[in-house]
């Protein structure tokens, strides 16, 4: 199931904190799947394929997804919310002085102004506390976590209890 952005902004009371993003004025690839759902993908940010098409995880990193690691452990794409820390695809960013952001910089700012919306529309995919997030990468874990250098490869395997409902 894809949303639009009026239904999404419908179910998810909390929207990006668009005006104080430097990606404000791209795409926004919104989320899809169940709503309840028991499992949830969150990724960094999309990529080009999936602002083009506008749904998330469809590029290189969701066909291996969804062709490879979901038939090997028995998880099918329709089963599951897949989500970005970050809704705009990421690039570097030019402000009007002329000076560059580069891309680290723009991934910061612009998780930190999607991070309300990310705990807000995880806790109305399902507010179960038994509820499975699998971050996928760093930006992911950093915002689910909010450890602020949290690499990764330093929690690969391991189970985080992370309770979104007493985040705020």
């Amino acid at each position: 199931m894809s949303f639009t952005s009026s239904y999404y902004h419908d179910l998810v009371s909390t929207a990006p904190d668009c005006k104080n993003c430097p990606l404000r004025y791209k795409k926004k690839v919104y989320p899809d799947g169940p709503i309840p759902a028991q499992i949830a993908f969150v990724g960094e940010a999309p990529g080009a394929k999936e602002e083009r098409e506008g749904r998330p995880f469809i590029g290189p990193s969701g066909e291996l997804m969804w062709e490879h690691f979901g038939p090997a452990v028995g998880i099918a794409r329709e089963d599951v919310w897949v989500t970005n820390a970050i809704l705009c695809r990421l690039e570097k960013v030019k402000l009007a002085t002329g000076a560059i952001l580069p891309k680290d910089t723009v991934m910061e700012l612009a998780a930190a102004c999607c991070h309300r919306r990310l705990i807000d529309e995880l806790r109305v995919v399902n507010p179960n506390p038994s509820f499975v997030i699998v971050p996928l990468g760093n930006t992911a874990l950093r915002a689910l976590t909010g450890i602020a250098k949290a690499k990764i490869y330093a929690y690969r395997g391991s189970i985080q209890q992370v309770d979104i409902h007493g985040i705020f």
